[in-house]
């Protein structure tokens, strides 16, 4: 389900509102529990459900998986003071699929358990309450000149760079908008691509208090890329490639302010994680 996702796009959360990390990690139950509300109207049992759940995925997140994103950002603050390549790029978002995978797997029985709590009720109400979903994120980018879709994708590309470099000059700005004009809209396509794998989702959500539930669910959640369709998928690398050659060239043009900035922005969230990594309570012995 969507919402274990939230944990993976944290730093994403961060990177582009004012929030603290540790005010943003210490409030992802409430986080969960906000977007789960526009799918579902939980009865008691299941917000007991879904709250034990999430503290237990997230003291294995603190133990697993934030001191690796500490040691991580300490290695970035020293490896692009002197410039970022795109193949640096590259392999910080392949590490990020990494971490998303492992905490997908490790989400997966929560949702696999909550989705087989749901009544007819909920079921019967979800679509609707998707499709209201899929509406809200592809209007933005449905029916609207590609010039001014481009313009807002840049916004939010320089909004998110500022949050670690301080406010960007004119000349990285203008090259940011020249380079948003190869920007290609993907919201409504993305769209589309969530009605194809919701559809089947509907399908099997109706087997979810059978023996097979369990396997079935995970083999359509591994099979979600064969539903993006040819278009989609060719929009989507051509979108990444574009962001990682915009952020090498800004990161690797940065003014020795800037530079500072982003340097002390990634070692101050490193120390963050690595506080909240010390909260964590250790494993229980198999």
């Amino acid at each position: 389900m969507a919402w274990t996702r939230l944990i993976c796009v944290l730093g994403l959360i961060i990177c582009t509102t004012g929030c603290s990390v540790k005010f943003a990690y210490n409030n992802v139950d409430r986080l969960v529990r906000w977007q789960m509300s526009d799918y579902f109207d939980l009865n008691s049992d299941q917000r007991r459900l879904l709250d034990t759940q999430i503290e237990e995925l997230m003291s294995w997140h603190r133990r697993e998986h934030l001191p690796e994103y500490a040691i991580l950002l300490e290695s970035l603050a020293t490896q692009w003071s002197d410039g970022v390549s795109q193949a640096q790029i590259e392999a910080l978002f392949q590490q990020m699929f990494v971490w998303g995978d492992e905490i997908e797997e490790q989400g997966m029985p929560i949702a696999i358990r909550l989705m087989q709590s749901l009544t007819d009720e909920q079921v019967a109400g979800l679509p609707a309450r998707l499709e209201k979903s899929n509406q809200e994120f592809e209007e933005d980018e449905l029916d609207v000149e590609l010039a001014e879709v481009q313009e807002a994708w840049a916004d939010d590309f320089a909004d998110g760079l500022e949050r670690f470099t301080g406010r960007l000059q004119k000349a990285q700005r203008d090259y940011l908008r020249l380079r948003a004009t190869a920007y290609q809209p993907e919201r409504v396509l993305w769209t589309e691509y969530r009605r194809r794998f919701q559809a089947d989702l509907m399908k099997l959500l109706l087997k979810r208090n059978e023996p097979e539930f369990d396997a079935e669910f995970r083999r359509l959640a591994a099979a979600r890329e064969s539903y993006y369709g040819e278009e989609y998928a060719r929009v989507s690398e051509h979108n990444i490639a574009l962001s990682r050659e915009i952020a090498s060239h800004v990161l690797s043009n940065l003014t020795e302010k800037q530079g500072g900035r982003l340097k002390d922005a990634l070692l101050d969230l490193a120390q963050d994680f690595q506080e909240l990594a010390a909260k964590a309570e250790p494993a229980e012995a198999a």
